[in-house]
């Protein structure tokens, strides 16, 4: 098990983590992240959401703060040890948030250590949703920080940009669990070797690397399966603007299962509605000042999948966009 899988202390059994990510800016995670919590929340459960884009914090916005008084920039420039310190207030019951940091470049880029110990507060922090709002791209940061969720959740546009940058998105997660992995286990060699040998021609797919790694030492290929068939994010298809774009979904789920091994799972998609606008420039969340509008309907279908339809959603009434 990886630094990164394993958990640093024994963990509620009702505690939840979910990631939202994507790669590409301007994909509607923050809205998609504060409209989760604010519907859980609504439903009686404890939800944080954690503004982890540490080079452009825009997650107190949405949530309606204009100007957060604490910031996670204080955890991570230690000017208080406890993540819980930071913890702010907002207009919905039961719903907390901590925002981002927007100040520093070097908190843009933290070092490995100070990462696990952001990883290790945002678990021990008292809630039973915590949902992480992701920065844009790549990096280990925000890989290892999707990583430790217990479920990731990736949004994207119908625009063929952002197609290609979530399935860039969920192979750099996928190679970057199994370095991790692999790390772990002291077998760095390995990885190295299994992408950089020419036999049988070059790496087309996971499943070749994961062949390859087989070659080289088979003892450890059953439980590289198994590690990878652990990774099962969400997709969720935002500013929907016709019936094909809702498709997109089928179509990269198959596409990752063929090329990386990787099962995903289409949870739902949100229409292109102006109101997503209006909200963000009267600093008041979309689920609460446009409640009935379409977004937020689909934002509500949404969390039923996501919960697996075992808990009622009050007040909406979901056939009214079936």
């Amino acid at each position: 098990m990886s630094q990164i899988d394993m958990p640093l202390f024994p963990l509620p059994q009702q505690k939840q983590i979910w990631a939202v990510g994507g790669c590409k800016g301007g994909t509607g995670k923050t809205i998609v992240t504060v409209s989760l919590g604010i519907l859980l929340s609504r439903l009686g459960h404890r939800v944080v959401l954690i503004d982890t884009d540490l080079g452009g914090a825009n997650l107190h916005t949405c949530a309606g703060i204009r100007y957060p008084a604490k910031t996670i920039s204080d955890f991570l420039l230690k000017k208080t040890n406890s993540l819980e310190d930071l913890l702010t207030e907002t207009s919905i019951e039961n719903l907390k948030i901590i925002s981002g940091a927007n100040d520093s470049l070097t908190i843009a880029n933290l070092p490995h250590v100070q990462k696990l110990k952001l990883i290790h507060h945002i678990r021990r922090l008292p809630a039973d949703y915590i949902i992480l709002d992701l920065g844009a791209g790549t990096s280990f940061n925000v890989l290892d920080i999707f990583l430790m969720a217990d479920s990731g959740i990736v949004v994207i546009t119908p625009e063929p940009t952002s197609v290609e940058n979530v399935y860039r998105f969920i192979k750099s997660a996928i190679l970057r669990k199994i370095s991790n992995y692999l790390s772990d286990l002291k077998y760095n060699d390995i990885l190295k070797e299994a992408v950089a040998s020419k036999e049988n021609g070059p790496l087309k797919s996971i499943r070749d690397l994961v062949e390859k790694i087989n070659r080289i030492d088979s003892s450890i290929s059953a439980s590289l399966e198994e590690k990878i068939s652990s990774f099962y994010p969400k997709v969720i298809i935002n500013q929907v603007r016709a019936n094909d774009n809702m498709m997109l979904g089928m179509s990269i789920k198959d596409i990752a299962n063929k090329y990386l091994g990787v099962n995903l799972d289409y949870v739902g998609y949100i229409p292109y509605d102006e109101t997503v606008h209006e909200s963000v420039k009267k600093f008041k969340p979309l689920i609460i000042e446009y409640p009935n509008c379409s977004v937020s309907l689909c934002m509500s279908l949404t969390l039923k999948k996501l919960l697996n339809g075992k808990e009622p959603l009050r007040g909406i009434d979901a056939g009214q966009i079936i």
